[in-house]
């Protein structure tokens, strides 16, 4: 799916196009159809033009533009309703001087009879190997129960698939509204994400990890971060300015890294602090 836009500027066009669209430039691939001109004393003047492919592959699912544009709106109001919602029951990851939160989760551990929601998880774990192994997997178990009655909370039915491979807990949901759990651009997903660990953290102290996915998001997820870094570094080279992209968790700005490594006159580094560090795209 793709549209064309025509603007003064090749950059009026675009920011035309994603404000049409409700779409950043990670979703988008940008050719330059004519890069337009002022002509002279009023002739031959043109005004650029571009074209803006859906690269997304989530978004590329809807049949038209317009299913497009209409079912984003809506998800992005329903999810924002459901945080809103579960905003005081969430407790943020990885902050300092937040004695409060930390307690909560920690009781929340520690009371085996607090109220469960309406909808219980299916977990299906693989089978313990050894008495670590089978320490690690009854921690996951608490910590997919847990993650689940936040995400149900926030108003979505919702099962677990928890496997154990090596030191890394893999929780894979299965819900009705999928996008409430995934969220902008993986943002609701990441943030469980980090609540998991934490949770992790404390029912079973290690250098274990917990990864969150729902059915493929994070495969597509990569496709996209992947295209993302091609075309942001086809505007390095079109601008000759630097472009610094949105804050990323570790895993993204890695992923975005390595697409980059090998393109001719381009290179990457990471600028910020966690939780808002970001990757900035430079020409050689």
């Amino acid at each position: 799916m793709y549209r064309i836009y025509t603007e003064k500027t090749v950059n009026d066009a675009v920011t035309k196009g994603l404000e049409e669209l409700g779409v950043s430039e990670d979703d988008i691939k940008i050719e330059v159809l004519d890069s337009g001109s002022a002509g002279f004393l009023g002739f031959g003047k043109r005004e650029a033009e571009v074209k803006l492919t859906i690269i997304n592959p989530e978004l590329k699912s809807y049949e038209s533009i317009e299913a497009m544009i209409s079912a984003r709106e809506n998800e992005h109001v329903e999810a924002d309703s459901a945080l809103e919602r579960t905003t005081d029951d969430v407790v943020e990851p990885h902050e300092e001087n937040q004695p409060e939160e930390t307690e909560a989760v920690q009781e929340l551990a520690d009371d085996e009879q607090h109220e469960r929601p309406k909808i219980e998880p299916i977990i299906e774990e693989s089978k313990p190997k050894n008495k670590e192994h089978q320490a690690l997997t009854e921690a996951g178990e608490k910590t997919s129960l847990y993650i689940s009655e936040i995400v149900s909370g926030m108003g979505v039915e919702n099962t677990v698939q928890m496997k154990v491979k090596k030191s890394t807990i893999h929780l894979n949901f299965d819900a009705d509204i999928p996008a409430k759990i995934i969220g902008k651009r993986g943002q609701t997903l990441n943030a469980l994400q980090e609540l998991a660990q934490n949770y992790l953290n404390i029912v079973y102290p290690s250098y274990n990890r917990v990864e969150l996915d729902v059915g493929d998001y994070r495969s597509k997820r990569k496709e996209t971060l992947e295209a993302l870094a091609l075309n942001m570094a086809d505007k390095v080279r079109r601008t000759h300015e630097k472009v610094r992209l949105e804050p990323m968790p570790a895993n993204e700005r890695k992923i975005m890294h390595h697409a980059l490594s090998r393109e001719k006159g381009i290179d990457t580094y990471s600028e910020g602090k966690e939780p808002r560090r970001a990757i900035v795209i430079i020409k050689k």
